[in-house]
């Protein structure tokens, strides 16, 4: 449960506090049924009885007020999922983040501008479902097949090169993967979006990823890096670069051949992020040239409001208070 104008509701709740205060101070000070004018017998002979009716009736109306700054404060609980239809396709951003994308030929990094190319695509998304699979050596459904686009902003700004903890670069798994996070009974049409620099470490690759593109799934790849390549720079140090066995500082280009392969699979694509230029225009026109198909999922909804009862309650007290009428007595 959150407050979501607790300052406004405290500040409101200081204010009668002070004016209860304020008002028992005053009573005390000017002790009327003391005077000789007004005497206790002649204040209850005005209101035409006792004062137990007035007193509940400053009971109710300052329960009413008090529950009326309840529901000032923005009462909201519980997160809430709701159903959704919409007509799309079916996207999984499968998303290399072995350490040779931690290089900079493409500013600020491979994996940066990967990140920043997916959410803009992100922005562009209407109906869609979208999916991201990340892998190195090995690999995991990130995010599993979701039209909750802010959501996804969150996830794609979360990753880095450090995820995976096993090296290398297993693209068949990888994709292996990207295929079953679809629903195969879905009739959608399926698209693959593979970000890599394309330093494949697997042995028949080409075949293995070819077995995989069926029923209706599309295999669109991005190239990320040079052809002169770069050094990988080593995570928390400056002016350090990742060395192999032998010493010897590691060049990281990219496998322009294996991925033109790649995308040669089933009638797929081939797109490039380069230093300036952005694919993710490319990326969107792939996606709206779908076959749209309704699709049904659930959206995660903000806080649910619960301030309307003790609004009613406030309402209800306070309408209490004004039928009670004054000075008459309660058996």
């Amino acid at each position: 449960m959150i407050l979501e104008y607790l300052n406004f509701a405290l500040f409101s709740l200081f204010i009668l506090i002070l004016n209860l205060i304020f008002n028992l101070l005053r009573s005390k000070s000017a002790k009327l049924f003391n005077n000789k004018i007004f005497s206790k017998n002649s204040f209850e002979k005005l209101f035409k009885g006792n004062l137990s009716s007035l007193k509940i009736k400053k009971i109710f109306r300052i329960l009413g007020i008090f529950s009326l700054i309840v529901a000032m404060s923005g009462i909201k609980t519980g997160v809430t999922v709701k159903p959704i239809e919409r007509k799309g396709v079916d996207v999984i951003f499968c998303v290399d983040v072995s350490l040779s994308m931690d290089s900079q030929d493409i500013k600020p990094s491979r994996i940066d501008k990967v990140k920043f190319e997916m959410s803009k695509i992100v922005d562009s998304l209407d109906g869609d479902r979208l999916g991201i699979v990340v892998f190195s050596g090995s690999n995991f459904l990130y995010l599993p097949l979701t039209m909750d686009y802010d959501a996804s902003k969150l996830f794609i700004r979360s990753i880095d090169t450090a995820m995976v903890s096993s090296r290398g670069t297993n693209i068949p798994s990888a994709i292996k993967t990207s295929v079953e996070a679809f629903n195969i009974k879905d009739i959608q049409q399926k698209m693959i979006f593979l970000f890599s620099d394309g330093e494949d470490h697997s042995n028949d690759s080409i075949e293995l990823i070819s077995s995989l593109i069926k029923d209706k799934i599309s295999l669109h790849v991005i190239g990320v890096g040079s052809s002169k390549g770069s050094l990988i720079p080593v995570q928390n140090k400056e002016n350090t670069y990742i060395k192999d066995k032998e010493g010897k500082l590691v060049m990281s280009k990219i496998n322009s051949k294996f991925l033109k392969s790649l995308s040669s699979i089933d009638n797929g694509s081939l797109l490039r992020i380069s230093k300036s230029e952005p694919v993710n225009e490319d990326i969107i026109d792939i996606i709206n040239s779908g076959e749209d198909s309704t699709i049904s999922s659930f959206e995660f909804s903000d806080y649910e409001h619960k301030y309307q009862y003790p609004l009613a309650l406030s309402i209800l007290l306070l309408i209490i208070s004004y039928i009670v009428p004054p000075g008459v007595k309660l058996k």
